[in-house]
């Protein structure tokens, strides 16, 4: 997959429900001295003993990187593995909200390999 096929969407509010199987999200807020400090997470959906499951790996938390240079890099990250969509929030108060849960999902925690 081509960059320019990754689709940059706005991330859903708290509540909304996540369609996509596989996406990433990308989250960047100001820390306490004004900086940008941005998390990136590798989402997708697995069904487990017949549930749906969402398995969230944390790639980046807390990085101070600008929202724009967070996106260049998960929009290459995400053409290289074929994930068709990254989401994105930029918050210029307080935390984000990190991969919230669809109703009746439960969470299947990894971390990425080091």
């Amino acid at each position: 997959m081509k960059a320019t096929e990754v689709r940059i969407l706005k991330a859903l509010d708290p509540g909304e429900s996540y369609v996509d199987p596989a996406f990433l999200l990308v989250e960047t807020h100001f820390d306490g001295d004004g900086e940008p400090v941005t998390t990136i997470e590798h989402v997708s959906s697995q069904t487990t003993s017949a549930r749906p499951r969402w398995k969230i790996v944390t790639l980046g938390h807390s990085v101070p990187l600008s929202h724009s240079a967070a996106l260049e890099w998960a929009v290459s990250f995400a053409a290289s593995r074929n994930i068709a969509v990254v989401y994105e929030r930029e918050d210029a108060i307080g935390g984000g909200y990190a991969a919230t849960l669809s109703a009746g999902t439960q969470p299947t925690v990894s971390s990425a390999p080091k």
